[in-house]
C-alpha cells in the first residue's frame, strides 16, 4: 500500500505529509530548547557566585560554528543535487555534511574531556583553585586488619559487596581472610557469596523464631483481655506478629591474614576517620589514616569570594607562598589602574570583567615572575619548580593541600556549580541533535540507493526534511555559541 502524499503536495495544505510533520515537531523542539534558555537566564541572574564569564575554549567553539554553517550549506546543496539529478555532486555533499558533523562531535569530546581532567579545590576562606591532579586523589591507609561488613536482611538501597567495592582499592596483593566459621580462604564473588547466603538463612530462621515468639505473645494477651480496649489491642498486636517478616540485617568481620593497604578514590568511600574508612557497599575498614592530602597542579588562583584577597590562603607559606603572593597583588593593581584610566566614572565592583581579571589569577608557569621570584618565600619551595614523572619541568606549580583546608572539590562537570550543570545540559542534548540528525542524513546517503535511482523526488523531499531538522539544529548552535562562550 502506498502512502498518500509522500512525493506531492496535499490539496488542503499544499505540503506533503513529511513536511508538515518535520514543522510541528520543530515547534516542540523550539519548546524544549526556549524552555532551557530560560532557565540558563534565571540559573544567571540568581547565582549566588561569580558566573564564569570565557571560561570555555572560545576557539574550538568558534570552529565548531564554522563546520555548521558549512554544513547547513552541503546539505542545501545536496537537496538541490537531487533535483537537479546531479546524482554525485548529491552524495560528496552529503559525506561533506555528515563529515562536518562528526569533526564538530570529536571537537566537543576534546572539550568535554579537558572538563573531565581540570579540577576546582575551594578552601576555607573562599579561594578556589583550578588545575589538574597528576596522580588522582586518594585516600590512603595502611594497617588495615578488619573488614565490618553488613549483610541486608530485607530489601535496601546498599547491600554489601567488598569484592568490588574495597579489594579493588587495596595496593598489592590481596591475603586471605578468616571467615566468621574460622577458616581462611580466598575473599572473592564465590566465597562471599556464599557467606552471605548463610549469613542470610542464620538471620531468616532467627526472625522466624522472633516471629513465633511475638505471635504467642499476641495470642496470650488475647486470651487475657477483658476490656474491649483491651481486645481491640491485643487482636491489633496478633497481626502485626502475624505480618513480621523483617529479616535483620548481619554483621560480621573478616580478618585479612596480614595488615592491607588501602588507596581509595572518593567514589568509592562515603566518608572516613583517622581510624576507618567506610566504602560505598557500607564495608568498613578499620585501620591507620596515612595520607588524604591533595596533589594539585595550580593553574589558577580566584579570590573573588575571599574579602582580603592578597590574604588568600593559596598564598599561605605552605602553597603557592609569598613570591606568587606578590604576582598575584601586581597583577591585581594592574588591571584596576588600567581600568580607572579607561573608564574613570565607573563602579569597579560591578565589572564582571574586571573582577575576574583582577582576581583570577592565571598561573602559566611553574615558578612566579622573575621580580617576585627573587623575594620569593623559600617555605613554599614545593610549589615553584615541581618536575613531572619524567623529570622535566612542570609547566604550572604544585601544591599538596590538607584536607582540613579544602571544603569541596569538583572536576568542571554538572557537580560544581550551576553554570556546568546548564552548559552540559544544554550543549549534550545539542549533540544528541546532532548524532541523531548526521545518522538519519547518513541513512540516506547509504542505505536510500534504490529510491535514488527509482524515486528521487521521493528522496528528494527526504533529505529536505533531514534538512530542516538540520537547520533547526545548527540554529541552536547559532544561539549556544555567544550565550555559553562569549557573553
Amino acid at each position: 500500500m502506498d502512502i498518500p502524499y509522500t512525493v506531492t503536495s496535499r490539496p488542503d495544505t499544499g505540503l506533503y505529509n513529511a513536511k508538515i510533520g518535520i514543522w510541528l515537531f520543530l515547534a516542540s523542539e523550539v519548546m524544549l530548547f526556549g524552555g532551557l534558555f530560560s532557565a540558563y537566564i534565571f540559573l544567571r541572574v540568581g547565582a549566588d557566585y561569580p558566573w564564569p564569564v570565557w571560561d570555555l575554549d572560545v576557539t574550538l567553539g568558534f570552529w565548531n560554528t564554522v563546520f555548521l554553517i558549512a554544513s547547513s550549506v552541503t546539505v542545501v546543496m545536496a537537496w538541490a543535487s537531487i533535483k537537479l539529478r546531479k546524482y554525485t555532486q548529491y552524495k560528496l555533499c552529503m559525506l561533506a555534511t555528515i563529515a562536518c558533523a562528526a569533526i564538530f562531535m570529536v571537537n566537543k569530546s576534546i572539550e568535554y574531556s579537558k572538563k573531565f581532567q581540570h579540577y576546582s579545590v575551594k578552601l576555607t576562606d573562599g579561594t578556589i583553585l583550578t588545575g589538574h591532579l597528576p596522580h588522582g586523589y586518594q585516600v590512603k591507609f595502611e594497617n588495615v586488619d578488619a573488614l565490618e561488613i553488613a549483610i541486608i536482611g530485607s530489601n535496601k538501597a546498599v547491600d554489601a559487596d567488598p569484592v568490588d567495592h574495597v579489594l579493588t582499592s587495596v595496593v598489592g596483593d590481596v591475603p586471605k581472610f578468616k571467615f566468621p566459621s574460622g577458616v581462611e580462604q580466598e575473599l572473592n564473588a564465590a566465597t562471599f557469596g556464599e557467606l552471605r547466603k548463610t549469613a542470610r538463612a542464620a538471620a531468616y530462621a532467627k526472625m522466624q523464631d522472633e516471629r513465633k515468639k511475638m505471635i504467642e505473645s499476641a495470642e496470650k494477651a488475647v486470651a487475657a483481655a477483658t476490656t474491649d480496649f483491651a481486645k481491640y489491642e491485643a487482636a491489633r498486636k496478633l497481626t502485626i506478629a502475624k505480618n513480621y517478616h523483617s529479616i535483620p540485617d548481619t554483621k560480621v568481620k573478616l580478618i585479612p591474614a596480614s595488615p592491607l593497604k588501602i588507596a581509595a578514590k572518593p567514589s568509592q568511600f562515603f566518608g572516613y576517620t583517622a581510624t576507618s574508612i567506610t566504602f560505598v557497599d557500607g564495608t568498613t575498614a578499620t585501620g591507620k589514616l596515612v595520607d588524604d592530602k591533595m596533589t594539585l597542579e595550580v593553574d589558577g588562583v580566584d579570590t573573588r569570594a575571599v574579602a582580603q584577597s592578597d590574604k588568600s590562603l593559596a598564598f599561605d607559606h605552605r602553597y603557592l607562598g609569598e613570591a606568587w603572593q606578590k604576582a598575584f597583588v601586581a597583577n591585581r593593581d594592574h588591571h584596576i589602574a588600567d581600568f580607572e584610566k579607561k573608564y574613570p566614572t565607573r563602579d569597579k565592583a560591578k565589572s564582571a570583567t574586571l573582577q575576574k581579571e583582577s582576581l583570577f589569577y592565571k598561573l602559566n608557569s611553574a615558578t612566579p615572575p622573575a621580580e617576585g621570584a627573587a623575594h620569593g618565600d623559600k617555605h613554599g619551595a614545593e610549589a615553584h619548580a615541581p618536575a613531572d614523572a619524567h623529570g622535566h619541568e612542570a609547566h604550572h606549580p604544585t601544591v599538596v593541600i590538607e584536607k582540613k583546608d579544602i571544603t569541596f572539590f569538583s572536576n568542571f562537570t554538572p557537580k560544581l556549580n550551576t553554570y556546568y550543570a546548564i552548559y552540559f545540559t544544554l550543549t549534550g542534548l545539542h549533540g544528541l541533535h546532532v548524532v541523531a540528525g548526521a545518522g538519519v542524513l547518513a541513512y540516506f546517503l547509504f542505505f536510500n540507493g534504490r529510491m535514488l535511482r527509482e524515486d528521487p523526488e521521493h528522496l528528494a523531499n527526504r533529505v529536505e526534511v533531514g534538512g530542516l531538522f538540520w537547520h533547526f539544529v545548527d540554529l541552536v548552535w547559532i544561539f549556544l555559541f555567544p550565550l555559553l562562550y562569549l557573553l
